[in-house]
């Protein structure tokens, strides 16, 4: 594999593990290192891009976790995915984030600064220890106004203005990276799973401990794979409805390999 010099500057306010993973996501991206080949060692990758191999190992985690590269114990590190390219499916779904949080105003109880450990550190899938900007408090829709969700933003710390704008009649948080930074979200990715609410959510939302819910795990992305914001909504089923449309970019009965609607 040809050799080459890494002349990226480094960015002040930005954790540099997060940098080096959007280098190597841009070098994955012009294939310099392709789909199915190798990464260079931790200490030839840390040598590549002046930094240590701590931060290599933090940079290519979140590689890992994005399903980008994996890692096998004396394997090496393997390219299994280039970034996706952006689609009228991921259109739709910003266009369905912003529909949500348009119709149900955030109303804020706490604002804090928290340390990331364990279980947060795991759920913002960073390294324990790093400090994030947090919110706490629901959303609400209707006249009258009824909680439909209990809501957790967790803001990089690198974007301070956006934690302080944020109040009672905060709608969309997102686009304040845009606003404020000129920090364009890129890229969104959505986890949901049936949970129990218990605790302050359950207190919040005004149901019994144990009751069934959805959980909604959002993370947002600027486009040198920094995370900005993640977003965790709980809600209750009986507020919750549900609904997509997809459009195929062929018809569905097409060609083999598709799925069959009967």
């Amino acid at each position: 594999m040809e050799k080459r010099e890494n002349k990226r500057i480094p960015q002040k306010g930005i954790p540099l593990y997060q940098q080096v993973a959007s280098w190597l996501r841009d070098d994955i991206t012009n294939e310099i290192y392709p789909v199915g080949s190798l990464l260079p060692t931790t200490p030839e990758l840390a040598k590549l891009y002046g930094v240590g191999k701590h931060t290599i190992r933090e940079a290519l985690a979140q590689l890992k976790n994005g399903g980008i590269i994996s890692i096998r114990r004396r394997g090496g590190t393997r390219v299994e995915a280039n970034l996706p390219e952006t689609s009228e499916y991921v259109l739709e779904a910003f266009d369905s984030i912003t529909q949500y949080t348009a119709q149900a105003q955030l109303q804020v109880l706490n604002k804090d600064l928290i340390v990331a450990r364990r279980e947060v550190a795991e759920l913002l899938q960073c390294p324990s220890a790093q400090e994030w900007l947090h919110i706490e408090g629901f959303r609400a829709s209707g006249t009258p106004a009824e909680v439909v969700g209990y809501v957790e933003v967790y803001i990089n710390r690198a974007f301070p203005k956006v934690y302080e704008r944020i109040n009672r009649n905060t709608l969309i948080v997102f686009k304040m990276f845009e606003e404020i930074y000129g920090e364009n979200i890129i890229e969104v990715r959505q986890e949901m799973r049936a949970v129990r609410i218990g605790g302050r959510a359950a207190e919040v939302l005004k149901v019994a401990d144990g009751t069934i819910g959805m959980r909604y795990i959002t993370r947002f992305f600027s486009a040198m794979g920094v995370q900005l914001e993640v977003t965790v909504n709980i809600h209750p089923l009986d507020k919750l409805s549900f609904a997509k449309h997809i459009v195929y970019p062929r018809p569905v009965n097409s060609g083999s390999g598709g799925p069959t609607i009967g």
